[in-house]
């Protein structure tokens, strides 16, 4: 019985995780696909510079919810599973994002999905608040404000991250169930590394865009 659970919990994930809410904005108020412009991703910051930035946030916000929304059902359908599924869920929704079956296998970069993710596996015990994903969230903004590439921004809160929740855990975080989510978290920050791969070339070379500066070919969503 625990394996039909987690089954069934990774592949709602997944279907969820797959919808591609900024090529869908896209089509529905522009008419074009967003995979032809800018970075070509699907993500909420290439959809911005497409269909303009005041859908910025209501892109991200999608994206972000799914991640938090099947990690929310997880929270909630634990107890009956007798295992934590929050873990799944992340996985499917962040395999969905990255490797949509709605597109061919193919995705975008996991950065807002995963906030989604973070937002909630790192929600700490008796005070029931994300603090760890809302300092990698300020380190964002800071980022942001700083060197104005949402590309670099995105790194270093994905790389700010384990360290921030072994910060507020201390040695908690290698008890059950945190040091599963720390290893999640680990992987999550690796693979934001490896998805921008691409940007970090730009970013040396000195190419990489900026906000507020056009160019031929923005760089990450």
């Amino acid at each position: 019985m625990t394996w039909a659970w987690i089954i069934g919990t990774l592949l709602v994930s997944y279907m969820v995780g797959s919808i591609p809410y900024g090529l869908l904005a896209g089509y529905l108020l522009k008419g074009v696909d967003i995979r032809q412009h800018g970075s070509r991703n699907i993500g909420a910051t290439n959809a911005a510079r497409v269909i303009g930035w005041k859908w910025f946030p209501v892109v991200l916000l999608l994206d972000a919810l799914k991640g938090a929304g099947p990690c929310l059902l997880g929270l909630w359908l634990a107890p009956r599973a007798g295992t934590d599924l929050v873990l799944f869920a992340a996985i499917g929704a962040l395999m969905g994002h990255l490797y949509s079956i709605y597109l061919k296998f193919k995705g975008g970069k996991g950065v807002a999905t995963g906030l989604g993710v973070v937002l909630v596996v790192t929600t700490l015990p008796e005070i029931h608040v994300p603090l760890p994903a809302l300092c990698a969230l300020g380190a964002f903004g800071l980022t942001l404000l700083v060197t104005r590439m949402v590309s670099i921004s995105s790194i270093v809160a994905g790389l700010s991250m384990p360290a921030f929740y072994y910060a507020w855990l201390g040695a908690q975080t290698f008890t059950e169930p945190y040091d599963r989510r720390f290893i999640l978290i680990c992987v999550m920050s690796l693979a934001v590394l490896v998805k921008h791969r691409s940007n970090i070339r730009r970013i040396m070379n000195g190419s990489e865009p900026r906000i507020g500066r056009k160019t031929p070919e923005a760089s990450n969503g």
